[in-house]
Protein backbone atom coordinates (compact mmCIF):
# COMPACT_ATOMS: atom_id res chain seq x y z
CA UNK A 1 0.00 0.00 0.00
CA UNK A 2 1.48 3.24 -0.92
CA UNK A 3 2.39 5.52 1.83
CA UNK A 4 -0.86 8.46 0.72
CA UNK A 5 -3.37 5.67 0.93
CA UNK A 6 -1.97 4.86 4.24
CA UNK A 7 -2.34 8.18 5.63
CA UNK A 8 -6.13 8.74 3.88
CA UNK A 9 -6.80 5.51 6.41
CA UNK A 10 -5.80 6.74 9.55
CA UNK A 11 -2.64 6.04 11.53
CA UNK A 12 -2.06 1.64 11.86
CA UNK A 13 0.25 0.46 14.47
CA UNK A 14 3.45 -0.69 14.37
CA UNK A 15 4.41 -3.78 16.13
CA UNK A 16 8.08 -3.82 17.56
CA UNK A 17 11.15 -6.60 17.30
CA UNK A 18 8.59 -9.17 19.35
CA UNK A 19 5.63 -8.41 17.34
CA UNK A 20 4.03 -6.82 19.97
CA UNK A 21 2.43 -2.93 19.21
CA UNK A 22 5.19 -0.57 20.00
CA UNK A 23 4.12 1.61 22.92
CA UNK A 24 6.93 4.24 22.30
CA UNK A 25 5.41 5.18 18.63
CA UNK A 26 2.07 5.32 20.24
CA UNK A 27 3.06 7.52 22.64
CA UNK A 28 4.77 9.93 20.66
CA UNK A 29 1.52 9.60 18.33
CA UNK A 30 -0.66 10.56 21.32
CA UNK A 31 1.47 13.57 22.19
CA UNK A 32 2.04 14.55 18.69
CA UNK A 33 -1.90 14.07 17.45
CA UNK A 34 -4.27 14.49 20.95
CA UNK A 35 -2.75 16.40 23.16
CA UNK A 36 -1.61 19.00 20.38
CA UNK A 37 -5.27 18.89 19.43
CA UNK A 38 -6.46 19.26 23.12
CA UNK A 39 -3.51 21.55 23.93
CA UNK A 40 -2.30 24.20 22.01
CA UNK A 41 -4.91 23.65 19.12
CA UNK A 42 -8.09 24.01 20.88
CA UNK A 43 -7.64 24.38 25.09
CA UNK A 44 -4.46 24.42 26.70
CA UNK A 45 -4.84 20.91 28.25
CA UNK A 46 -1.74 18.89 28.30
CA UNK A 47 -1.33 14.53 28.85
CA UNK A 48 -0.74 14.13 31.92
CA UNK A 49 -0.28 10.37 31.40
CA UNK A 50 -0.48 7.65 29.86
CA UNK A 51 -0.49 3.48 30.27
CA UNK A 52 -2.20 0.48 28.43
CA UNK A 53 -5.64 1.56 28.18
CA UNK A 54 -6.00 4.68 29.92
CA UNK A 55 -4.67 8.40 29.40
CA UNK A 56 -4.70 11.12 31.47
CA UNK A 57 -5.02 14.85 30.87
CA UNK A 58 -5.05 18.29 32.35
CA UNK A 59 -7.33 21.47 31.72
CA UNK A 60 -6.23 24.88 33.35
CA UNK A 61 -9.75 26.38 33.68
CA UNK A 62 -9.30 29.85 32.06
CA UNK A 63 -12.01 32.43 31.71
CA UNK A 64 -11.76 31.59 27.57
CA UNK A 65 -13.39 28.07 28.12
CA UNK A 66 -16.82 29.46 30.07
CA UNK A 67 -19.86 30.04 29.24
CA UNK A 68 -20.55 26.35 30.70
CA UNK A 69 -23.23 26.48 33.94
CA UNK A 70 -22.73 28.89 36.74
CA UNK A 71 -20.27 30.35 34.70
CA UNK A 72 -18.11 26.27 34.39
CA UNK A 73 -16.41 25.04 31.32
CA UNK A 74 -18.29 25.12 28.59
CA UNK A 75 -20.12 21.55 27.55
CA UNK A 76 -18.62 21.43 24.49
CA UNK A 77 -15.22 21.92 25.25
CA UNK A 78 -15.74 18.93 28.19
CA UNK A 79 -17.37 16.51 25.75
CA UNK A 80 -14.41 17.15 23.31
CA UNK A 81 -11.85 16.09 26.05
CA UNK A 82 -13.66 13.56 26.92
CA UNK A 83 -13.26 12.05 23.28
CA UNK A 84 -9.58 12.84 22.85
CA UNK A 85 -8.80 11.06 26.38
CA UNK A 86 -10.95 7.87 25.20
CA UNK A 87 -9.24 8.25 22.01
CA UNK A 88 -5.87 8.50 23.28
CA UNK A 89 -6.96 5.44 25.41
CA UNK A 90 -8.15 3.22 22.40
CA UNK A 91 -4.92 3.95 20.60
CA UNK A 92 -2.79 2.02 23.40
CA UNK A 93 -4.40 -0.93 22.98
CA UNK A 94 -4.23 -1.65 19.66
CA UNK A 95 -2.82 -4.03 17.57
CA UNK A 96 -1.17 -4.80 14.82
CA UNK A 97 -3.42 -4.41 11.85
CA UNK A 98 -6.58 -2.04 13.55
CA UNK A 99 -6.37 1.41 11.90
CA UNK A 100 -7.79 3.84 13.96
CA UNK A 101 -11.30 5.58 11.60
CA UNK A 102 -13.08 7.81 14.10
CA UNK A 103 -15.74 8.24 17.19
CA UNK A 104 -18.74 6.44 16.59
CA UNK A 105 -20.98 7.55 19.24
CA UNK A 106 -20.17 10.32 22.38
CA UNK A 107 -22.95 10.47 25.33
CA UNK A 108 -21.83 12.64 28.21
CA UNK A 109 -23.71 13.23 31.46
CA UNK A 110 -22.65 16.82 33.34
CA UNK A 111 -22.99 16.58 37.16
CA UNK A 112 -21.95 19.74 38.40
CA UNK A 113 -20.55 22.70 37.11
CA UNK A 114 -17.26 22.31 36.01
CA UNK A 115 -14.94 25.47 37.83
CA UNK A 116 -12.45 25.34 40.25
CA UNK A 117 -8.57 26.05 39.24
CA UNK A 118 -8.01 22.51 36.85
CA UNK A 119 -10.01 19.61 35.08
CA UNK A 120 -8.24 16.15 35.11
CA UNK A 121 -9.97 14.11 32.58
CA UNK A 122 -9.23 10.20 32.50
CA UNK A 123 -9.70 7.73 29.18
CA UNK A 124 -10.13 4.07 30.05
CA UNK A 125 -11.40 1.26 27.67
CA UNK A 126 -13.91 -0.89 28.58
CA UNK A 127 -13.76 -3.42 25.99
CA UNK A 128 -11.76 -3.58 22.78
CA UNK A 129 -12.82 -5.58 19.60
CA UNK A 130 -11.42 -5.48 15.89
CA UNK A 131 -14.03 -3.33 14.85
CA UNK A 132 -15.40 -1.30 17.77
CA UNK A 133 -13.50 0.18 21.16
CA UNK A 134 -15.58 1.31 24.09
CA UNK A 135 -14.75 3.59 26.61
CA UNK A 136 -15.29 6.03 29.25
CA UNK A 137 -14.10 9.30 30.17
CA UNK A 138 -14.59 10.81 33.94
CA UNK A 139 -13.44 14.33 34.50
CA UNK A 140 -12.92 15.77 38.00
CA UNK A 141 -12.44 18.95 39.15
CA UNK A 142 -9.44 19.88 41.64
CA UNK A 143 -11.28 19.08 44.32
CA UNK A 144 -11.83 15.36 43.21
CA UNK A 145 -14.98 15.99 42.31
CA UNK A 146 -16.57 14.34 39.64
CA UNK A 147 -18.17 16.54 37.19
CA UNK A 148 -18.65 14.75 33.96
CA UNK A 149 -19.24 11.26 32.95
CA UNK A 150 -18.70 10.23 29.60
CA UNK A 151 -18.94 6.54 27.31
CA UNK A 152 -17.61 6.88 23.58
CA UNK A 153 -17.42 4.19 21.22
CA UNK A 154 -14.93 4.10 18.71
CA UNK A 155 -14.52 2.93 14.84
CA UNK A 156 -11.41 0.63 14.11
CA UNK A 157 -10.65 -0.80 11.01
CA UNK A 158 -8.26 -3.60 9.45
CA UNK A 159 -5.25 -3.30 7.33
CA UNK A 160 -6.53 -3.61 4.44
CA UNK A 161 -10.10 -3.48 4.97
Amino acid sequence: MSEAAAADRGPGVTPNETGEPDWLESLEYIRQTYEFIAGKALFGAHLDAVERGRAVFKLPISPMLGGGVAGGVHGGVLSALADIAVVSAVRTVCVQGDVMRGTAELNISYLRPAIGRELTVTGSILKKGSSLAVGDAEIHNDEGKLIAKARVTYVLGQDGG
